[in-house]
């Protein structure tokens, strides 16, 4: 005796449409994400003809036209610039510092800056610009 048995339920799931949604997703976050800029204040650098591209120092300052600074990119002020960069210039006086200046700061607050790193042992100073 032959007996007819139930046709078994096969149940199936197609994963092509969850992986598309999953990549709409990944592409939908990467495009609407906001990226964190590297600076803590914003910056137009000098223009000059003789730049010359080096490589990044560890130790950067930078002053804004308002006369704000930045101690590699944390805000500082003037009376503890000093204090701040003698622990950094302790094991190598002549570590290279980077002074980014905004080209429409002012020269006197730009010679006070300088002067601030002297005085705490810094000599290898470089001001940086952009080229033309």
């Amino acid at each position: 005796m032959d007996f007819e048995g139930r046709a078994r339920i096969h149940s199936h799931l197609d994963i092509a449409p969850l992986i598309d949604i999953v990549f709409l997703l990944l592409v939908f976050f990467m495009l609407t994400s906001t990226f964190i800029t590297p600076e803590a204040i914003e910056l137009e650098l000098p223009e000059s003809n003789s730049a010359v591209v080096t490589e990044s120092t560890p130790i950067t300052v930078s002053l804004d036209q308002a006369g704000q600074l930045a101690l590699n990119g944390e805000r500082i002020e003037l009376a503890q610039l000093r204090t701040a960069l003698e622990p950094l210039l302790e094991a190598d006086a002549e570590s290279p510092i980077t002074l980014k200046s905004d080209a429409r700061s002012e020269v006197q607050q730009l010679l006070k800056v300088m002067d601030e790193i002297r005085a705490a042992g810094g000599s290898n100073i470089a001001l940086a610009t952009m080229r033309k």
